[in-house]
């Protein structure tokens, strides 16, 4: 009642005098109407957003308030770089919505997985409505794979008609031109990259056309948002080592005070300091803070911290009454059998890019499954129970499933790849390749995390199959005194994708400088004319002119100074795997 009344209050002041216009052109009926959909909405979204689930709160939806640790952001500049790049900025506290767009009015949030993106779109959506600034909406941007219209008819149609906040045209046009709402548009990285091109620019005209508005709008990194003119950049910061330990305090309950005690001197232990990057992300504390109990212990790579999450919400249930473990795991599938199908559902759905599921999506890939592996066998019902109530791993949102985390999905889809013969792994990396260096797929995407774990689990075979290939082909074939200006960009910057993805192999001081110098080379490519607005004649002359004058005299020396470095590295790369598979035959032959 408490919150309905605020609500009430709230929503009356705002738009008081819109409410006015409507009751003087459609009447008094329409105007409480209105004030009553809004209302109701509110209260429901409020409610949506104020309990969630998340690997540490997953059998029952807990209120956010009481265990969010309030993140920190910085600006980014032009140009987006990883924060261990460049120096410290001055860190800004997201606990306030106001203050946060009391500078900008346009917002772009990036952050690499499990940073923490969606927690704080769901605080500051709460925040919003608890500091009386301005009526929030949330647009979940994978949603919009599916639809067939443009963003603004989305909004117009799946928020304002569905949740019958409004249905005529006519009030929602003025609705949206009130400049009375912030709109939150969560995770642009989960666009496919068939669409992401064209809900790029509808997103431009969105903000364009409603100006009057507020706009967050959240992404992983290296998916070129951050060249949307209108938008100022900001990236979430990692946790401080302050901030790790009151984050531990707030999702340990006070009654299991010693458990609470012993994972912060765990995490400050010094021999542990260099584990600090992993537990500085949000989602990878929340691993190690549900594995503590069974492992104790920091593993090296991500990795590691995947398969021990994967084992902690499996063996939640042997601590269960025995007497009904048969009943919890009602497929009879054993513990391998499940990693076996989680590893091809999520290698399959990963790269149809699919990250949220329809109920017939999901039956028609475990058909698939059932029908290609003949030694696993399942009912579907029993199975899907199984992953959402006796494991967890599958979270049920409305009549869609999804995983607790995308980085789950992508853990599984990379060790899928890891488990095949070298033949079908070769096959495999050859098609990554093509679609990394893909020119009409490449800019669209950055799977950065999915990238890091292949190259953890799979080091050898992504140089073998992957790398030395490419560099061998690329060095074959171009020519640095190539004329061609769209040639000479175009292999330059499919050199910049192969760094951004595999940099966790591609790692010596030569590469970390080469790579700078190719996102601000990128990033001036773009130049910083809105391209959007231009006609298309003037987007091509403008761009035909950037790729002259940065494919002449700028790329042009570097790439002539930088090939023979190439080369080096791909023997450097040849000369590890001579080595690696040396110690082999020497280790076989003792047997």
């Amino acid at each position: 009642m408490v919150l309905t009344a605020i609500i009430a209050k709230f929503v009356g002041e705002k738009l008081n005098p819109f409410f006015d216009k409507v009751a003087a052109e459609f009447g008094e009926e329409i105007k409480h109407l209105l004030e009553n959909n809004i209302l109701e909405y509110q209260i429901e979204e409020y409610g949506r957003n104020s309990s969630t689930k998340t690997l540490l709160h997953r059998v029952q939806p807990k209120n956010l308030k009481e265990f969010y640790q309030p993140l920190f952001i910085s600006p980014c500049g032009k140009k987006y770089r990883p924060s261990h790049t460049r120096p410290n900025s001055k860190r800004i506290p997201t606990n306030s919505v106001k203050e946060l767009f009391s500078k900008n009015k346009l917002i772009t949030l990036i952050g690499n997985a499990g940073s923490g993106k969606s927690t704080i779109v769901k605080y500051l959506f709460l925040n919003s409505i608890d500091s009386d600034y301005k009526i929030p909406i949330k647009v979940e941007l994978r949603y919009m794979n599916d639809f067939d219209g443009s963003v603004i008819e989305f909004i117009r149609e799946r928020i304002f008609k569905l949740n019958k906040l409004a249905t005529s045209d006519r009030i929602i046009e003025r609705l949206m031109s009130s400049g009375d709402f912030i709109i939150f548009l969560d995770g642009y990285d989960e666009i496919t990259s068939t669409k992401k091109e064209k809900i790029t620019k509808e997103i431009d005209e969105l903000v364009q056309v409603y100006n009057r508005n507020n706009y967050l709008l959240t992404s992983r990194p290296y998916t070129d948002i951050e060249l949307l003119p209108l938008f100022h950049n900001f990236e979430v910061c990692e946790l401080s080592d302050d901030d790790i330990n009151q984050f531990i305090k707030k999702q340990i309950p006070k009654e299991e005070y010693e458990l609470c005690e012993k994972i912060i001197e765990a995490v400050n232990n010094q021999e542990n300091i260099s584990y600090k990057s992993f537990l500085s992300n949000p989602l990878l504390l929340s691993m190690f803070i549900l594995t503590f109990q069974s492992y104790s212990s920091i593993p090296q790579k991500r990795s590691e911290f995947y398969s021990q999450v994967f084992d902690a919400l499996y063996s939640v249930h042997d601590s269960m009454s025995k007497l009904a473990f048969v009943r919890e795991k009602q497929s009879g599938l054993s513990k391998e059998q499940f990693v076996e199908v989680l590893k091809l559902f999520s290698f399959l759905s990963y790269f149809d890019e699919k990250f949220i599921f329809s109920s017939i999506y999901l039956e028609e890939k475990l058909a698939l499954i059932k029908e290609k592996k003949k030694g696993i066998s399942f009912d579907n019902d029993k199975l899907i129970s199984d992953l959402q109530i006796a494991i967890g791993i599958l979270n049920k949102e409305g009549t869609e499933y999804t995983f607790p985390h995308r980085s789950l999905q992508e853990y599984f889809a990379a060790i899928y790849i890891y488990s095949l013969n070298e033949e079908n792994k070769k096959i495999i990396f050859s098609k990554i390749i093509s679609s990394l260096t893909d020119k009409k797929k490449y800019r669209q995407t950055y799977q950065d995390n999915f990238y890091l774990l292949l190259s953890e689990l799979d080091e050898k075979s992504v140089i073998q199959y992957a790398l030395i290939p490419y560099f061998e082909k690329y060095i074959t074939e171009i020519n640095v005194d190539e004329t061609d200006k769209n040639l000479i960009i175009d292999n330059f910057i499919t050199l910049r994708s192969l760094f951004d993805s595999f940099n966790y192999i591609l790692k010596s001081n030569e590469l970390n400088e080469a790579y700078h110098y190719f996102s601000e080379c990128y990033s001036k490519y773009r130049g910083d004319k809105d391209i959007n607005k231009m006609t298309e004649e003037e987007r091509e002359k403008h761009m035909d002119e950037r790729r002259e004058k940065l494919a002449m005299q700028e790329i042009k020396p570097f790439m002539k100074k930088f090939i023979p470095k190439l080369e080096k590295i791909k023997t450097e790369l040849n000369n590890f795997l001579i080595s690696e598979n040396k110690s082999d035959n020497e280790i076989i032959s003792l047997f």
